[in-house]
C-alpha cells in the first residue's frame, strides 16, 4: 500500500521569507557548482577538438550528465518543497535501488579514476520510501564523495553500502579518508547559508549534492547523518523496513 507525503507550502509570513531567502542561497551554490562543471566541459571540448579524441568527447558527456541530473536533482526538490509532488511511500527492495545507483554513478566515477564499490547488500529487507526520490539522492550525494576522492593524492575506494541498523536499514557512502563528525556536519548544514563552501573540511570541492540530498531526504520523513560501519565512516540515512515482505 502505498502512502503519500506531501511537501511543505511555503507562506508569507517570516518563516516563508525565511524559507526563500535559503533557497536562494541553495541556488546560488548550485550555479556555483554548475560554472565549474561547464569550465570542465569546456576545457574538455577543446582539449577534444586539438586532438580529435574519442576519450574527450566521452570526458564531455559524462560531465554533462552530471551536472544535468544534480539541476534535476533540485528542480525535484523544489517541486516537493512546493507541494507540486508528492513522495509515493510503497515497499521498495533497497537491494536492487543501491545496484541501480552504483550502475548510474559508474561512469562518473570511471571518468575520475575512483572505485567505486557496492558492498553489504545480502539479506537486506525491504524499505518502505519512495524508490525515486531515494535513489536521486543517493546519486547526487554519490557525485559530491566521487569528485571529492578524485581530488585526494592518495585515492581509496569508495564505497556504497547497506546494513542493518538499530532503527532500520542504514545505506550510505562510506571511505577510509572522510573526515567526518556529527558535530561538524550538523554545523555545515547549518551554516550552509552563510559559507560559500561550507563542508570544505568535510568534503573537498562544490557540496552542493549533499544538500540537495540531505533536503530530498527531508520529503521522505528522514535526513542524512554521519554513520559509522567497522573502520568506515561515511553520510548515510536511515530507512524503516518493511516487515510484511521479505527479500527474494
Amino acid at each position: 500500500m502505498k502512502r503519500t507525503i506531501k511537501g511543505n507550502i511555503l507562506n508569507h509570513d517570516g518563516a516563508g521569507n525565511e524559507s526563500l531567502l535559503e533557497q536562494d542561497k541553495l541556488f546560488l551554490s548550485l550555479a556555483e557548482q554548475l560554472s565549474q562543471t561547464f569550465l570542465q566541459i569546456t576545457r574538455a571540448a577543446e582539449i577534444g577538438k586539438d586532438a580529435a579524441t574519442i576519450e574527450s568527447w566521452y570526458k564531455i558527456k559524462d560531465i554533462s550528465e552530471a551536472a544535468m541530473f544534480l539541476t534535476d536533482a533540485y528542480a525535484m526538490q523544489q517541486r516537493l518543497e512546493r507541494s507540486l509532488l508528492q513522495a509515493q511511500i510503497e515497499p521498495v527492495t533497497i537491494s536492487s535501488l543501491l545496484y541501480d545507483t552504483s550502475q548510474k554513478l559508474q561512469p562518473l566515477a570511471k571518468r575520475y579514476d575512483v572505485e567505486l564499490q557496492l558492498d553489504g547488500l545480502s539479506k537486506l529487507a525491504p524499505v518502505m520510501s519512495d524508490r525515486y526520490i531515494l535513489q536521486t539522492a543517493l546519486v547526487s550525494l554519490g557525485q559530491v564523495f566521487i569528485l571529492a576522492e578524485s581530488q585526494n593524492e592518495d585515492s581509496r575506494p569508495l564505497r556504497l553500502m547497506g546494513h542493518r541498523g538499530r532503527y532500520g536499514t542504514v545505506a550510505g557512502f562510506y571511505g577510509e579518508q572522510m573526515d567526518l563528525t556529527a558535530s561538524s556536519y550538523r554545523y555545515a548544514l547549518k551554516n550552509y547559508r552563510q559559507a560559500k563552501q561550507p563542508l570544505s573540511k568535510i568534503v573537498n570541492g562544490p557540496a552542493t549534492g549533499v544538500i540537495i540530498a540531505d533536503k530530498l531526504l527531508h520529503s521522505l520523513e528522514s535526513k542524512l547523518h554521519v554513520a559509522r560501519y567497522h573502520k568506515l565512516l561515511g553520510l548515510a540515512v536511515t530507512l524503516p523496513t518493511c516487515n510484511q515482505l521479505q527479500l527474494v
